[in-house]
């Protein structure tokens, strides 16, 4: 049995700026349990690689690998969390968009549900991101018939066996992520929680017409993952 209670993944890509400040607000916040951190630099083409390269803590896992998308990053890290054992899978992003602490609130149900999700409570994203994400809310009950606030929303905890029943089924997918909320909320053992979202200040967001191409690829992907 391992000793591990959290494991929780961090994407990053191109976060030279904020990643050593995100990585040191989670270690003093899991610092009084069995956890382990595992980031998953995504081939940042900044100084990202050689800032994590400053860390020297035990507690904490990265993993370089070449660029390839969110969503094959966040795959590779449920799979290693997996291998790691833990009873609980966390993940959050890099960006320290939703402050570290809003974890307590989703910590609360862990025992209860499979999966808890933040819910992000007036988002602080430009508007294009808030259009494609109620866009993707309309899709998803469209052709699952679940509503589900925040599918997207990096701020989650799953339990490691719910996570390892379905993590085949999505490892194929751009937007794993969702299609996990998906099962979760047809299992009924899904739990949506209101969390703070703020403004982001530093490193690289996604741009305009990449954003519309990654919406296209996903809504495909949802339909895909419909008909399997």
């Amino acid at each position: 049995m391992s000793k591990i209670t959290y494991c929780i993944i961090i994407p990053v890509y191109n976060e030279e700026e904020i990643i050593l400040n995100v990585i040191s607000k989670v270690l003093k916040f899991f610092k009084n349990t069995q956890s382990k951190i595992l980031i998953i630099n995504d081939g940042s083409k900044d100084s990202t690689k050689k800032k994590l390269g400053k860390i020297k803590n035990k507690k904490v896992k990265i993993i370089h690998k070449k660029n390839e998308g969110h969503g094959k990053t966040i795959t590779l890290g449920y799979k290693e969390a997996i291998k790691m054992k833990a009873k609980y899978i966390l993940q959050i992003d890099s960006d320290d968009q939703i402050p570290i602490d809003e974890f307590k609130k989703l910590i609360k149900f862990k025992n209860k549900y499979d999966f808890v999700v933040g819910n992000r409570l007036n988002r602080d994203d430009p508007f294009t991101r808030i259009l494609i994400s109620g866009f993707m809310k309309s899709i998803i009950f469209s052709l699952y018939g679940k509503y589900i606030l925040d599918p997207n929303c990096p701020v989650r905890i799953m339990k490691t066996s719910f996570l390892k029943e379905i993590i085949k089924k999505v490892s194929y997918s751009t937007i794993p992520n969702i299609l996990i909320a998906i099962c979760a909320k047809k299992k009924n053992s899904y739990k949506s929680i209101n969390i703070k979202h703020i403004e982001r200040y530093t490193g690289s967001s996604i741009q305009f017409l990449k954003l519309y191409k990654t919406c296209a690829i996903a809504f495909f992907d949802l339909i895909r993952f419909r008909l399997l």
